[in-house]
């Protein structure tokens, strides 16, 4: 099994943080960059594609006031694969404070890190 180094996590996490910026700036130039025609993204309201991500975020009109992102964990498939997890509390514009637990699968590929699979599972009431 593939050991996954703490500059490759860094580095992973980096786009996860990097994303939240382009979600909360409406910029879907960021994400049109890393995802692929198989790129699948599950939401509380859906199963969508990554062009479906692009568009949703382009179209952004509920900003995130700010956010966190921590519990990060890392969990390697293959040389060039890997699945990131962490928790995320993000403010909304007038929408109020959203906890959820991510998940994203990455690959290394010759043009740069792709994002091949994301998920997102709120929290439960009870936790914080």
């Amino acid at each position: 099994m593939t050991t996954i180094t703490q500059d490759l996590e860094k580095e992973l996490f980096a786009l996860e943080q990097e994303g939240w910026r382009a979600i909360s700036s409406a910029n879907g130039d960021f994400y049109r960059q890393l995802v692929t025609e198989q790129t699948l993204v599950v939401e509380h309201d859906g199963i969508s594609t990554g062009d479906d991500l692009v568009a949703e975020i382009d179209g952004n009109t509920s900003p995130f006031t700010g956010f966190t992102l921590d519990e990060q964990r890392i969990v390697p498939v293959s040389d060039d694969t890997a699945v990131i997890t962490y928790r995320a509390i993000a403010e909304v514009s007038g929408r109020g404070t959203f906890r959820l637990y991510m998940s994203s699968l990455w690959q290394r590929q010759a043009d740069g890190w792709k994002l091949l699979f994301h998920q997102q599972t709120p929290m439960s009431n009870q936790e914080s």
